[in-house]
């Protein structure tokens, strides 16, 4: 796991060069060497004592050809969402 900085309220920057912030209410934006991906996101009530984060899959990774970008993407995403106390769970 990366380690992460606040930007302001709604978006953490890692140290390994990606950006994770909320534009809307249900979209957030994803970062990386000049590629910026829009994802849909909801809120998913409540797990425990923390908020859950709904987000769409399917829009964060349409563009991203390999598998492997895919999964090293979805990661740095879900770490990001982890650091600002929210547990990410993904839908298609």
């Amino acid at each position: 796991m990366s380690n992460f900085r606040w930007i302001n309220k709604q978006g953490v920057e890692s140290d390994l060069g990606f950006i994770v912030q909320f534009t809307g209410r249900f979209t957030a934006e994803y970062r990386e060497a000049g590629r910026i991906f829009v994802v849909d996101v909801e809120d998913g009530g409540l797990s425990g004592d923390k908020s859950n984060i709904l987000y769409s899959r399917s829009s964060l990774l349409r563009f991203i050809p390999s598998q492997s970008e895919q999964q090293r993407v979805e990661t740095n995403f879900r770490d990001a969402m982890l650091f600002q106390g929210l547990v990410p769970v993904a839908y298609a």
